[in-house]
C-alpha cells in the first residue's frame, strides 16, 4: 500500500509541476477504477467486460 501512495502523490506533483490539469479527473478515474477492482474483486468487473457495458 505503500508503493500505492507513492504513485498517487507523485502523479498529482506531476500534473503540478506541468499544469497538466486535465489529467487529474482522469487519474482519479483510474483510482477509484482500480480501488473498487482490489475490494471488490476482479471477477465482477470482468463480467461487465464481458457482456459489453
Amino acid at each position: 500500500m505503500k508503493k500505492f501512495w507513492y504513485i498517487l502523490k507523485e502523479m498529482f506533483y506531476m500534473i503540478r509541476t506541468h499544469k497538466l490539469y486535465f489529467l487529474a479527473p482522469l487519474f482519479l478515474l483510474f483510482v477509484i477504477l482500480a480501488l473498487l477492482v482490489f475490494y471488490i474483486g476482479p471477477s465482477v468487473i470482468i463480467s461487465f467486460i464481458y457482456a459489453g457495458i
